[in-house]
């Protein structure tokens, strides 16, 4: 998929969402297409650019002013998109991830050592703190509750298998982490940097990643800066004995060029530590060869894929709360 294609891709996505960020993805011109071929391909995402775009002045309010920040601010957006780390740590994530951490420590009954790769500001580090409500046709479940506030209230919309509550005891020893330039929730103007990544129009979103911020104040996780999958050996051996390592991402890999994408797959093998995963649909091959065959990555339902330990478990949409579960991830 090229630059054009990718862009467009995202316009259909996120035009119910949020109408500017579909405008402004429309509009890329070929003056935005050249710039965008000045900076590494994992750095050509439209959330990044969107966000660089804001941070630089531009209002997603005017369909025009991204073309015009391309134009009269060129070198100044090229580089700033090529060392933006900018992510928008969206808590929704962990509606198809709480499942697999929970049976992962019903599983093996011990504390857990807790890697987030790609934290940003750790808003998905608090898989313990999540209360996590399943909805489908036949009304809503409550599936897991969490023990302690300030917590998150999540609701996922749920097909296929139907996963049982799970109420086992979900114990993290310790939390890390692991970001290029990660984030402290407790600086000033730390969640004003969070939100500019998010649609202008996504209220609710903003919303919702405040009370994940509040839970995350609570349960801070030890910053650790660095990247994948050349610190990953650091993240783990931050961890304190007796904990059982889990490394989690959360579209994190597409940032991750291909060879270091898989560099960091086969240095969690080696290392024989957990990894629970919600990624793009077909980015990872081992995990994509476990799909069934009815997943098609080209379905807005089955953009990105939850996986615990390389298994696919469950497709969903890009943010989370639509969720198909393909397998049952309890023991």
């Amino acid at each position: 998929m090229d630059t054009r294609e990718r862009y467009a891709a995202y316009a259909e996505r996120i035009e119910d969402v949020s109408p500017s960020y579909a405008a402004w993805a429309r509009l890329l011109d070929d003056r935005l297409v050249a710039l965008l071929d000045e900076v590494p391909e994992p750095k050509r995402q439209p959330e990044l650019l969107f966000a660089v775009a804001r941070r630089l002045g531009a209002d997603p309010s005017d369909p025009g002013a991204l073309r015009a920040l391309g134009l009269e601010a060129r070198p100044a957006l090229v580089a700033a998109l090529a060392s933006a780390t900018v992510q928008a740590n969206d808590p929704r994530r962990l509606g198809p991830v709480v499942p697999l951490f929970a049976a992962l420590a019903a599983r093996v009954g011990r504390p857990l050592g807790l890697v987030d790769a790609g934290a940003a500001a750790g808003l998905c580090s608090i898989p313990d703190r999540v209360t996590l409500d399943h909805r489908t046709g036949n009304g809503v479940v409550r599936v897991r509750t969490a023990p302690e506030e300030p917590s998150l209230h999540l609701t996922v919309d749920v097909s296929g298998i139907e996963l049982a509550p799970a109420d086992a005891p979900m114990e993290i020893a310790a939390r890390i982490a692991l970001d290029p330039n990660p984030i402290d929730l407790a600086g000033p103007g730390a969640f004003d940097r969070l939100v500019e990544a998010v649609p202008p129009e996504a209220t609710d979103r903003t919303a919702l990643m405040r009370e994940a911020a509040r839970a995350t104040l609570a349960a801070p996780p030890v910053r650790l800066l660095g990247a994948l999958p050349g610190d990953l050996d650091r993240a783990l051996d931050a961890l304190p004995d007796g904990a059982v390592p889990v490394v989690l991402t959360t579209g994190t890999l597409v940032y991750v060029p291909g060879a270091d994408r898989q560099r960091f797959v086969d240095r969690v093998r080696e290392r024989g530590v957990h990894w629970i995963a919600l990624e793009r649909t077909g980015i990872l091959a081992g995990v994509a060869a476990t799909l069934p065959g009815d997943v098609d990555a080209a379905d807005p339902d089955a953009f990105a894929t939850a996986s615990l330990d390389g298994v696919a478990m469950a497709v969903s949409d890009p943010f989370g709360v639509r969720v198909r579960w393909l397998r049952d991830p309890n023991p």
